[in-house]
C-alpha cells in the first residue's frame, strides 16, 4: 500500500463505532481514505488497534483524529499504525508546529520513538505522519495565514458544525442558502491553496460534498457509519410498510 497522499479529489469515510468488522465493511468500499474518529466517536484506545488491523486488511489507508492536539494521543495514534492525524481545535500557529512536531522524531520533532505496528508491517519506522490540523473556531480563521504558513503541516480539515456555531451561524448553512457562511468558507479554502495546502470537510452527505468542492475543498471525509446505517435502515422499514 502506498503512502497516503492528498492529492486530486478524494473522498473519505468516517468511523465512530468501536467494531472493528464494521470498519472492515466500511473499509472495503473503496474510499480513498478513512477516519477513525477518538474525538466524537465512541472508540478509545483500546478498540483502535483492531479497527487500524480490519482497514489495513482492506488496503485503506487510515487517519485518526485525536481527541485533542497533545503529544501523548498523536503518537498512540501512529505508533498504532495510522497514516496521519487530524488534530481538532487548533487555535494558533503554536499550536501547529507543536501538532507537526508530535508527528515527527527529533531532531525535527519531539515524537518518541516506539513505532511498534510500524515495525512489524515492515512500513518505514523513520516517516513521519501526517499532520492534518482542523480550522472550526474564530481564533483559527483569524490566525489562518500563520497557520498554513507552518512548515511541515499536510492539510487543513475544515469542522463546519462548530465553524457555524462559532460564528453565529445556524447549523443548517451546512446545506447551502447562506451566502456569508458560503464565503467564509471559500475564504478559508483560498488561503490554504495559496499556501499549496490542501482544504478537507467533513460532509452530512453527497449533496454537500458536491457544494463543498465547489467551494475550494478538495479532500472529504463523509457521514459516520452509525448515520449512513441508521438511514439505510429507516429507508428500507419505511419502503417495508408500503402497501
Amino acid at each position: 500500500m502506498d503512502d497516503l497522499r492528498f492529492a486530486g479529489d478524494m473522498v473519505g469515510g468516517w468511523l465512530q463505532l468501536p467494531s472493528a468488522a464494521t470498519a472492515e465493511v466500511i473499509g472495503s468500499v473503496g474510499f480513498d481514505f478513512v477516519v477513525v474518529d477518538t474525538q466524537h466517536g465512541l472508540i478509545g484506545d483500546d478498540a483502535l488497534l483492531p479497527l487500524l488491523q480490519a482497514l489495513s486488511a482492506t488496503g485503506t489507508h487510515a487517519l485518526v483524529r485525536v481527541p485533542e492536539h497533545g503529544e501523548g494521543p498523536i503518537s498512540r495514534a501512529l505508533d498504532r499504525g495510522a497514516a496521519g492525524v487530524i488534530v481538532p481545535l487548533v487555535d494558533t500557529a503554536e499550536q501547529t508546529r507543536a501538532a507537526v512536531a508530535a508527528c515527527r522524531y527529533p531532531p525535527s520533532g519531539v515524537r518518541s520513538y516506539g513505532p511498534t505496528r510500524l515495525g512489524w508491517q515492515g512500513r518505514d519506522t523513520d516517516a513521519p505522519g501526517l499532520c492534518v490540523v482542523m480550522v472550526e473556531t474564530r481564533a483559527a480563521v483569524a490566525a489562518l495565514p500563520e497557520i498554513v504558513a507552518v512548515d511541515g503541516l499536510d492539510a487543513v480539515f475544515v469542522g463546519p458544525s462548530d465553524l457555524a456555531l462559532a460564528h453565529g451561524v445556524p447549523l443548517a448553512a451546512q446545506h447551502g442558502g447562506d451566502p456569508d457562511y458560503d464565503a467564509l468558507l471559500s475564504r478559508i479554502t483560498a488561503t490554504c491553496a495559496d499556501a499549496g495546502l490542501p482544504t478537507g470537510i467533513w460532509c452530512a452527505g453527497p449533496e454537500n460534498l458536491r457544494r463543498y468542492r465547489s467551494l475550494g475543498f478538495s479532500f472529504f471525509g463523509l457521514a459516520a457509519e452509525h448515520a449512513l446505517l441508521r438511514a439505510a435502515a429507516t429507508t428500507a422499514l419505511e419502503q417495508s410498510r408500503e402497501p
